[in-house]
């Protein structure tokens, strides 16, 4: 119950146009929060203004076809993992994201390939003109990651994936607040896979 009126609470301030760290910490301190519900809010909860810009910057799933689209890898991956062990939330601004938080450390499991799978089964629907993976260098496992990628589509891994797809700006594959802000459209192909599951 505490976390649902720290969600309203957050909502509330973000929407009086007060910054979103100072918030979560005065609403995670009022309601004794854990790290864990603390890392939950800040990736759910949205002001209105932040909700309005993202829904005109998201793509439908069929604006791929035919388009140059850059995927971000990991935040990708991860997420698709999370929807199929049913972990992943529909945040405010109805993007799905995980709220588990894997920061720095990725360990290929068996979800690994059947999340890959997912992705490409989308991404042959609705076939680009060009598909790139950009994998985060500093994560551990990015090499096979890439490896097992490259079987099907180009694949990178470098040290700044963000920089890159700001720098790319094309459509864009991502579910990352502070990216999405920065590009001019985006897909949430987590979504589109929550909508078919299971395979």
């Amino acid at each position: 119950m505490s976390l649902h009126k720290a969600s309203n609470d957050l909502r509330y301030l973000l929407n009086q146009g007060y910054h979103k760290s100072s918030a979560l910490t005065f609403v995670c301190n009022h309601y004794q929060l854990e790290k864990k519900d603390r890392h939950f809010l800040a990736r759910t909860i949205f002001s209105d203004k932040e909700v309005k810009a993202v829904k005109e910057k998201k793509l439908p799933i069929e604006k791929i076809r035919g388009k140059n689209i850059a995927i971000d890898g990991y935040n990708v991956l991860i997420t698709t993992e999370a929807v199929l062990k049913n972990e992943a939330f529909l945040c405010d601004d109805f993007v799905l994201r995980d709220t588990q938080g894997v920061f720095g450390k990725y360990t290929v499991t068996g979800q690994t390939e059947k999340a890959l799978q997912k992705i490409y089964f989308v991404l042959q629907e609705y076939p680009p003109r060009k598909v790139t993976f950009y994998f985060d260098q500093q994560v551990s496992h990015s090499g096979n990651l890439c490896s097992m990628t490259r079987e099907h589509y180009p694949c990178h891994t470098i040290k700044h994936v963000d920089l890159q797809l700001f720098t790319l700006n094309n459509i864009t594959a991502t579910s990352d607040s502070v990216l999405i802000h920065k590009i001019d459209h985006f897909v949430d192909i987590p979504f589109e896979i929550s909508l078919s599951k299971p395979l």
